[in-house]
């Protein structure tokens, strides 16, 4: 079946996407088949596709735009799994965010020859592609006005991703190293300058230089400096893992819901969060915390 996309999960939209592209040849096929079998009883949005898909243009057009999408949306699917995951990103989400706008940037003003590849063995006119085009170009104009938007003032805490990237030795290089610079870090006033200064100047290039493609394992850099800087390894180890998303959040209010069902409404808030922390915990230890059959599983614990 189809991938079902879910309004709360943003992947699942491109997901199905690129599954529709993958499909689509098989589409007109099934659907004549389908009428067929239902006769009288066809489903009005079974009829509209097969209207829609009769005719060549629309058909091809809507092959063409499918394709588009399930092959331009890549970028997006890897960076809000990045996004969306547990692993502290919160150093390198800034410039993820400016890496996306310039995709997006450089993809505002498309050429026929950078879309040639997805006209290929189709029998559409100029205009219709054209059309296409200018239709693909103006999604563009839309996400990278929002996304500017977004990383200018629309983001309260875009000041802080900014900020945070300090605690990463390999963006000192293009970092300010004056204290008075990290404002939107709570506590950064704190830091002494010697401490700083040796940051910049020795300790950080260093372990960029020593580090194995200078990538840095920051647990160990930080976890290592707490008796030579102690106010900024301080300061780097409680903000290097905050976290960027909500999904935590909006999973735990899942489970809540889940467990307080109408089964349930005498349980005592002490009984409410030992059942959350048992199925938390039980989910964790499967690795099914991606998973979106929360009923199920929760069926199948609520059984043991």
């Amino acid at each position: 079946m189809a991938p079902n996309p879910c309004a709360t999960r943003w992947n699942s939209w491109f997901t199905a996407v690129q599954y529709h592209s993958e499909h689509f040849g098989l589409y007109k096929e099934f659907i004549e088949k389908e009428i067929d079998t239902c006769g009288k009883t066809t489903p009005q949005s079974v009829e509209r596709l097969h209207e829609m898909l009769q005719d060549p243009n629309m058909a091809e057009s809507l092959q063409v735009q499918i394709s588009i999408m399930a092959n331009k949306c890549r970028v997006l699917i890897g960076l809000l799994d990045i996004f969306q995951s547990r692993r502290p990103i919160v150093t390198k989400a800034f410039d993820y965010l400016e890496d996306l706008h310039m995709k997006l940037e450089a993809n505002k003003d498309l050429s026929y020859e950078t879309c040639a590849e997805y006209f290929e063995g189709l029998d559409l006119s100029f205009a219709i592609k054209m059309q296409i085009l200018n239709r693909v170009e103006q999604a563009y104009i839309n996400a990278e006005d929002k996304l500017s938007k977004y990383i200018s003032d629309g983001q309260p805490a875009i000041s802080f991703l900014k900020e945070v990237r300090v605690f990463d030795p390999r963006h000192i290089a293009f970092m300010s190293d004056s204290v008075s610079s990290y404002e939107s870090i709570p506590g950064f006033s704190d830091v002494p300058k010697n401490e700083l200064d040796a940051y910049f100047t020795r300790l950080g290039p260093a372990a960029v230089h020593a580090a194995a493609c200078g990538v840095v394992d920051l647990d160990i850099f930080w976890d290592g400096l707490k008796e030579r800087l102690p106010i900024l390894s301080g300061l780097a180890i409680r903000y290097k893992s905050v976290i960027v998303n909500s999904a935590d959040a909006e999973r735990s209010n899942s489970i809540y819901k889940l467990v307080l069902s109408s089964r349930r409404r005498s349980v005592t808030n002490d009984n409410l969060k030992a059942l959350v922390f048992l199925y938390h915990n039980q989910r964790l230890a499967s690795g099914a915390f991606e998973d979106k059959d929360f009923e199920e599983d929760f069926e199948s614990f609520d059984e043991a």
